[in-house]
């Protein structure tokens, strides 16, 4: 992106975002019932579309345009009582929840480039750097001193919060890319 700011100027819940997701297009992808696309529109920005769609504080929500846009769109000029924007945290996790099976849809491995890269825990950071690289061809390897990978996402967010299969579901994503995980 050569000029982030663009987005400032066009879609503010998209700037407001901290991965500058495409809230625009994985929500018309939702709702013309394109789960899978829609997942995978937020796979690449986001790793864990299943995980930010239960825990993310939604900073691009207070940005959502609906409220501003719809104030000045009431019946007869008058304006709605109170606008909310668009639940766009909770449309993430609708695209999560319905999206089916989207293994196939993940990134191909290259062949190997002979670069070798150790991440230290398993957290967001470290399978994030594996997602990246892994289909690159680099052999990434994740040490962790859990049984399985996740770091806090698994150990401090309560499981009614966020189900442990979800977490599962979506670090094996990123492992099944060719990444080694060594638990101590």
């Amino acid at each position: 992106i050569r000029q982030p700011n663009y987005f400032h100027k066009v879609v503010d819940c998209q700037w407001a975002c901290p991965a500058h997701t495409p809230v625009p297009e994985y929500i018309r992808l939702i709702g013309q019932g394109r789960y899978s696309d829609a997942y995978m529109i937020n796979w690449v920005s986001n790793v864990f579309p299943g995980i930010l769609g239960r825990t993310c504080d939604r900073p691009c929500e207070p940005a959502c345009r609906r409220g501003r846009v719809e104030e000045n769109n009431g019946p007869d000029g008058e304006a709605p009582s109170s606008p909310e924007p668009v639940a766009i945290c909770r449309l993430k996790r609708v695209a999560a929840d319905h999206k089916g099976d989207v293994q196939a849809r993940m990134p191909s491995v290259a062949p190997r480039n002979g670069k070798r890269v150790v991440c230290v825990g398993a957290g967001p950071s470290s399978l994030t750097v594996a997602r990246d690289l892994a289909p690159l061809g680099y052999e990434v390897t994740v040490f962790d001193g859990e049984a399985k990978a996740g770091g806090f996402m698994r150990t401090q967010i309560p499981h009614f919060r966020l189900p442990e299969e979800v977490i599962d579901e979506e670090t094996g994503y990123v492992l099944d890319l060719g990444v080694r995980f060594n638990s101590s």
